[in-house]
């Protein structure tokens, strides 16, 4: 679900599994051993690296799109996974 929806927040995703916000945290950390977000980052970094890599521009469109914040935080998470920010990546991707 976390894949298939990036943007799906904590009450949204407690809700589907019929269960508390407060309970869902804490069996979600007890069987993966993070956090729903660190758990989720790496999939909406994927995400966004494949929109970049099939061309698209704006960097903001593509993080209001994954559930970032803004256009900044989606750099500063892409850069903590993949080591360089989106704007440097996409003309590797490109390639």
């Amino acid at each position: 679900m976390l894949a298939a929806t990036p943007r799906i927040g904590l009450f949204d995703l407690a809700n589907a599994v019929t269960t508390s916000p407060h309970h869902l945290r804490r069996i979600f950390a007890s069987s993966t051993g993070s956090t729903i977000s660190r758990y989720r980052n790496p999939i909406r970094v994927r995400l966004a690296l494949e929109r970049i890599a099939e061309g698209e521009e704006s960097l903001a469109l593509v993080a209001a799109e994954l559930g970032f914040a803004d256009q900044a935080h989606l750099t500063r998470v892409v850069r903590d996974h993949a080591a360089e920010p989106p704007s440097r990546l996409r003309c590797a991707l490109r390639a």
